[in-house]
């Protein structure tokens, strides 16, 4: 069985804990190309955004392993140009998915009050004096986040829910199944490495100290608040009019 993952620091601690021979078949893709590799590979499973599953209803999902979010520590940052007094557009960074576009556009509307205009850059084009969505290790350069406002805590904010940026996803049912029984104690093996300060990637001393202060925040053993937040960020879409019918989730 293949397995894709998008790649930034948390799917490289899932990584790092993975049973030899999941890991030997793990690739890592862009976040907005995971899907359409499910979709063609009948014998996977991959962590997509949750948000693509508006037009992909029919894939299956797990019910017990993705990636969530609880607090500040995440995979996505807002950076805002201090001293602006209107909101009229976000600069988007990185490995961009469907989460950042439609579930950014929503937060800022609920919480602010106001609708942006989303702009896709490449890493080549000049960010001052922009305000950034940054999504990905680029947070992690040079302590990045630290200035940042957390992306998680914004969609927490609206949901007072856990934020579930990624879900496990296959066409395949017996895909989602055979991948469980191959995980167990991963949540306890990610926590005991990131003591050891066993990281999936280097960041400074600063950096380390927050990540341990924080990882319990992160979650990829899903319980039922997790499901509840799968189910009301997809609901967002509904009330928002992205979609027209409420998404009901083929949860395994």
């Amino acid at each position: 069985m293949n397995v894709y993952f998008p790649k930034n620091i948390f799917t490289e601690l899932i990584l790092n804990v993975l049973p030899e021979e999941l890991k030997s078949k793990t690739s890592f893709l862009p976040s907005s190309l995971i899907k359409q590799n499910i979709l063609k590979d009948e014998n996977s499973v991959g962590l997509i955004p949750t948000f693509d599953l508006i037009k992909n209803k029919e894939l299956v999902v797990s019910k017990s392993f993705g990636i969530s979010f609880e607090g500040s520590l995440c995979n996505s940052y807002f950076y805002f140009q201090s001293g602006e007094k209107i909101l009229n557009e976000i600069n988007l960074l990185g490995d961009i998915s469907s989460n950042e576009i439609i579930g950014g556009k929503i937060a800022i509307k609920e919480l602010y009050a106001t609708e942006v205009n989303f702009q896709l850059l490449t890493n080549e084009q000049n960010t001052d004096g922009k305000n950034l969505l940054i999504v990905g290790s680029d947070n992690f350069n040079n302590d990045r986040l630290l200035e940042g406002i957390s992306f998680s805590e914004e969609i927490i904010e609206v949901l007072s829910l856990p934020y579930v940026n990624y879900i496990l996803a296959s066409t395949n049912k017996s895909n989602i199944e055979n991948f469980h029984n191959s995980i167990n104690g991963i949540q306890s093996k990610i926590y005991s490495n990131v003591e050891k300060d066993n990281f999936g990637e280097n960041v400074s001393e600063s950096l380390r100290g927050y990540i341990k202060d924080n990882i319990s925040s992160f979650i990829c053993n899903l319980d039922e608040q997790d499901i509840d937040g799968i189910n009301q960020l997809l609901r967002l879409s509904y009330f928002h009019q992205i979609v027209s019918d409420i998404i009901e989730v083929n949860f395994v």
